[in-house]
């Protein structure tokens, strides 16, 4: 009966997170999420972002991550979900870097990016791959008027990310985009500014709308999963945010939000 009761509330607060999160998402469009956590309580915006485009539509997904690529091809294969796994990172050029693992798979982290000093690290590191975006796409021989949404999740690399991501930003006619932006440690800073301070700026030189809320600022995101469901009182603390963009018919929705 409670496992029952389980799944129901897990399915139920998967389809409204999906809509809330990514209402401009459609039916057969390709949703690209950029970092993935698979030790997450509330699991990966993989399988979010896939329920939103079937059943003709697919994700593609994109972590350095060794861990979070082996667990999140198990529940691909097991569900024959239509998502692609690409094990890179992504950034402003092509090269190879250090990536950390913390001791939380969510405090991964590029050692080009400044070094979020407020975790713990694990003392592994490896080599991996970055890519610009542009090039990614362009690989995969995908038409970017066919890109619905993309979401941005990298600790700290979001901003060089975005440079890397001239082409689509530039030649999308619809797109709407979710940026993990203004982290109040060393990683939300880029010589000196806040990301944010030279995100929002860049986003609407490629004709986007845009909006930054903070998590406490957002119903869904900090009263509801922060504080309900994961039980953390994030009230009167320094908290990091999310942008909301969009150009053409994907502009920011007034309830959207984010978790």
């Amino acid at each position: 009966m409670v496992s029952s009761l389980k799944t129901i509330f897990w399915k139920c607060f998967t389809n409204i997170d999906g809509v809330l999160k990514f209402p401009q998402l459609k039916n057969e469009e390709i949703g690209v999420q950029l970092g993935f956590d698979m030790t997450s309580a509330i699991t990966s915006d993989l399988f979010t972002m896939h329920q939103r485009v079937q059943p003709k539509g697919y994700i593609i997904g994109i972590d350095p991550d060794p861990f979070n690529h082996k667990e999140a091809q198990k529940i691909i294969e097991e569900k024959e979900f239509n998502i692609n796994l690409i094990q890179k990172a992504t950034y402003s050029k092509k090269d190879t870097t250090q990536f950390l693992f913390g001791e939380k798979s969510s405090w991964n982290q590029l050692n080009i990016i400044p070094i979020d000093s407020t975790v713990n690290f694990s003392g592994k590191e490896i080599t991996v791959e970055l890519e610009t975006l542009d090039d990614i796409i362009e690989n995969l021989t995908i038409d970017i008027q066919k890109l619905g949404h993309i979401n941005i999740t990298i600790n700290g690399a979001e901003y060089h990310t975005l440079l890397g991501m001239e082409n689509i930003l530039s030649k999308s006619k619809n797109l709407s985009l979710t940026i993990i932006a203004g982290r109040h440690d060393e990683s939300g800073t880029i010589n000196g500014k806040k990301d944010y301070e030279l995100i929002l700026p860049l986003l609407h030189s490629y004709g986007f709308t845009t909006k930054f809320k903070r998590i406490n600022e957002l119903f869904w995101w900090g009263f509801i999963v922060k504080t309900l469901v994961n039980r953390k009182w994030i009230y009167n603390q320094p908290n990091f945010g999310v942008i909301m963009a969009g150009k053409g018919n994907k502009k920011p929705k007034w309830y959207q939000s984010f978790s």
